[in-house]
């Protein structure tokens, strides 16, 4: 009765984690978005370096002054892990911190934690 039990909940568990997939965020190369406040005291799913290779490049570290700002996606790569990575750069061409020109991102966890917002497309009639 126990072998019963566990391939039931063998079974069940398969199916469950069939429904746990997730849609891809619906982003593409030369998409501008805008960069959210972080989730955390930094950015989880921007992979921006460690503050101390910033500050040793003549970089200043301060992540208030990224909320708000507006980034263009210049690479989006998937990983075998079923993951989606993007590579995003300023749309204004500033440097990040004064020394990064690009940054890479996991795409699908950056908007899901709303770390990168994405612009509602409306269409208007004029």
């Amino acid at each position: 009765m126990k072998k019963v039990f566990f391939f039931a909940g063998v079974f069940m568990l398969g199916f469950s984690a069939n429904a746990l997939t997730v849609n891809p965020a619906p982003v593409s190369v030369g998409d501008v978005v805008t960069v959210g406040v972080p989730s955390q005291f930094a950015y989880s799913s921007i992979n921006f370096p460690k503050s101390n290779f910033i500050i040793k490049r003549g970089g200043v570290v301060n992540y208030n002054n990224l909320a708000g700002l507006q980034v263009e996606i210049v690479s989006i790569t998937d990983k075998k892990d079923g993951s989606r990575e993007a590579v995003i750069k300023r749309a204004d061409g500033r440097k990040f911190f004064k020394v990064l020109s690009t940054v890479s991102v996991a795409i699908d966890e950056a908007v899901e934690t709303h770390e990168l917002l994405l612009e509602s497309k409306q269409f208007t009639l004029d």
